[in-house]
């Protein structure tokens, strides 16, 4: 059963515009937002199991220049 995930995003300064472009690229992002507020980004990202999803952000996103930190929340 496939997982569905917020994904707030916190960047370096003057990266924001930089990290959304590339983490929009990515094939388990749905969507992709920079929005006000504490974070920066925010990232819907749907993968196939609890692994994959860890994967993708810690593997893909955490790896984009400019990324800060990330905050996920899985979706209920």
């Amino acid at each position: 059963m496939a997982i569905s995930a917020y994904v707030f995003i916190n960047t370096d300064a003057g990266k924001v515009d930089k990290v959304l472009e590339k983490v929009k690229k990515l094939p388990d992002v749905k969507e992709a937002h920079i929005v006000t507020g504490y974070y920066d980004v925010i990232v819907r990202v749907q993968a196939d199991d609890l692994l994959k999803l860890g994967e993708v952000v810690a593997e893909k996103i955490h790896e984009i220049d400019g990324v800060r930190s990330t905050t996920t929340s899985i979706i209920v």
